[in-house]
């Protein structure tokens, strides 16, 4: 009787190639089931990963089988899929991660401030020089990453590094620190907005499904921007200028304080529908409704404003009052100027005075336009605090433009006292109330307007509002702009009502003074010192 090889080895044609008897590891098994089959000992004949099939049992041979190959057949068992889907579960997820870590390797670099300079060299940007904030989520993310290197324990800001025409660039290497007067290394960019509130923010807009929109959180006495949040710049740029809607209404009524005398002065008659307007309704009907100039700019009446738009004000006088307010110039460096289209009918003027076509503007006008609104002035918005270079000097930046009177103070606070009555019994009545009918903000008054408008490039619903709080002195302003499509969820009206709870309320209610920690006196944190003005460098124990 011939014996075959090894012990081990299975007659041809058995299917019980690996007894279960007596295993051992010298064998001639091949290494795949060395490793995962029957053949090792601690898995007392289980196979844990691979079975092999049978074809009296239902087995299927694959391609790679052959007579001499018996782990041919070899089959996934359940606990080899969820192995294998594992597996290759960690190869992705490591994947992404390098893929990640390679986007965000500068603001992994340690930076170091080094010593302070005594005079700051000037900053002379070129002409097509432009700071942009960090408006996406993904830009916002390294921004924070990149304060806290620089010092953990500091105020939250928000920080990123620029070359001379401002591109994105990673920290600068103190080796390449030039002589004074001469920038060196890249510049860091300190913003000023604010890295809790604008998280805030952005967890709002998610919340509220907005698909493309922008939110201005800011000072309205200074222009000193809280948070500038966009949810898509690429299809819906924030330097562009869109249809203003009924915001115009506002500075209708602007010009109407100043020809009547008084908000209380002018009176409109209506009939119908008051939001829709024709040529019949152009001139005022003998029987109607009566309605005030608080009460159509609360109800954003459109028959009303363009009555007063032919009848009192005319094209030159509107025309004019725009040009006033800023909304034919740049609202900032890289934004664009505000656009008025001439009316060539009497229907053009009158939807040209109630907001209803011919005026587009950016967000920032609407954020200006809160300034106004707040002391009479005009205040350019700004978002940039400090730039420092790579040898730790903080540049002298070019001074912003001066404030500019548009409105006396009487006329600025007889606006915001009209707008009270839209988020009280107008357009945005049920936005600023509880489910129980209750006030949002409790006895803050909020001054606010809205307005909605079917427009074009891009097309779509574009909706805004503009809020400031407390009304009777105004410590912050809100802008939301969203465009929506045939389905949205809320309104941006609603979205800014819950801006304005976050700053305004706790558990224990809503106080003005909460404004206070964003807008309050608060020494190095609103107006943060210039490193040239430190006695001693800022962490230079730590340089080496």
């Amino acid at each position: 009787m011939l014996r075959s090889p090894s012990r081990w080895a299975s007659r041809r044609g058995s299917s019980k190639r690996f007894p279960r008897s007596k295993l051992s590891l010298r064998s001639n098994q091949p290494p795949p089931l060395l490793i995962f089959g029957r053949g090792r000992r601690w898995s007392r004949g289980r196979m844990f990963f691979f079975r092999r099939g049978n074809r009296r049992l239902g087995g299927r041979r694959r391609w790679f089988a052959g007579r001499n190959r018996p782990w041919g057949s070899a089959r996934l068992t359940g606990m080899g899929r969820v192995t294998l889907v594992a597996a290759a579960f960690l190869v992705l997820l490591l994947g992404w991660g390098a893929q990640v870590a390679w986007q965000a390797r500068w603001e992994m670099a340690p930076f170091l401030l080094p010593a302070v300079s005594v005079v700051p060299p000037p900053f002379a940007p070129p002409r097509d020089y432009r700071l942009d904030p960090p408006l996406s989520r993904e830009r916002f993310g390294f921004a924070r990453a990149g304060a806290a290197e620089i010092d953990p324990s500091a105020v939250p800001r928000l920080v990123e590094w620029v070359d001379a025409r401002g591109r994105m660039q990673g920290a600068p290497d103190l080796a390449q620190s030039s002589g004074a007067g001469v920038p060196s290394g890249n510049l860091r960019v300190e913003y000023s907005l604010d890295e809790e509130l604008t998280e805030d923010v952005f967890e709002i807009l998610r919340k509220g499904r907005v698909g493309r929109g922008h939110a201005i959180v800011l000072d309205p006495r200074t222009g000193r921007l809280l948070a500038y949040v966009s949810t898509d710049r690429e299809a819906f740029p924030p330097e562009r200028a869109y249809p203003a809607a009924s915001i115009v209404k506002i500075l209708t009524a602007a010009a109407m304080l100043e020809e009547s005398g008084g908000w209380g002065a002018a009176a409109c008659r209506y009939r119908g529908n008051k939001y829709r307007l024709d040529r019949r309704r152009l001139e005022r009907p003998s029987s109607g409704r009566e309605s005030t100039l608080a009460d159509a700019l609360a109800t954003s009446n459109n028959q009303c404003f363009s009555q007063w738009t032919l009848s009192i004000l005319g094209e030159e006088k509107l025309t004019k009052t725009f040009e006033r307010f800023g909304w034919l110039s740049p609202s900032a460096p890289g934004h664009e100027a505000g656009r008025v289209e001439p009316a060539k009918t009497e229907l053009d003027l009158g939807r040209l005075g109630s907001g209803l076509d011919g005026v587009r503007v950016t967000p920032l006008h609407v954020a200006s336009l809160a300034s106004i609104l707040t002391g009479g002035e005009w205040i350019e918005p700004w978002w940039v605090d400090r730039i420092v270079d790579g040898a730790g000097r903080s540049l002298a930046m070019p001074e912003r433009r001066a404030p500019r009177r548009v409105l006396s103070e009487e006329q600025a606070s007889a606006l915001r006292s009209m707008m009270i009555g839209t988020t009280t019994r107008g357009t945005a009545k049920s936005a600023f109330r509880t489910r129980r009918g209750r006030p949002l903000l409790g006895e803050i008054r909020v001054a606010g307007k809205t307005g909605n408008l079917t427009g074009r490039d891009p097309f779509g619903r574009y909706e805004w509002f503009v809020g400031l709080a407390p009304a009777e002195d105004p410590k912050i302003a809100v802008v939301v702009l969203q465009l929506q499509s045939n389905l949205w969820w809320s309104k941006s009206s609603e979205l800014a009502a819950r801006v304005l709870e976050k700053v305004f309320c706790d558990r224990s209610g809503c106080r003005p003074e909460r404004a206070d920690r964003w807008t309050g006196d608060l020494g190095d944190l609103a107006a943060p010192l210039l490193i040239s003005n430190l006695e001693r460098p800022l962490r230079g124990s730590q340089i080496e």
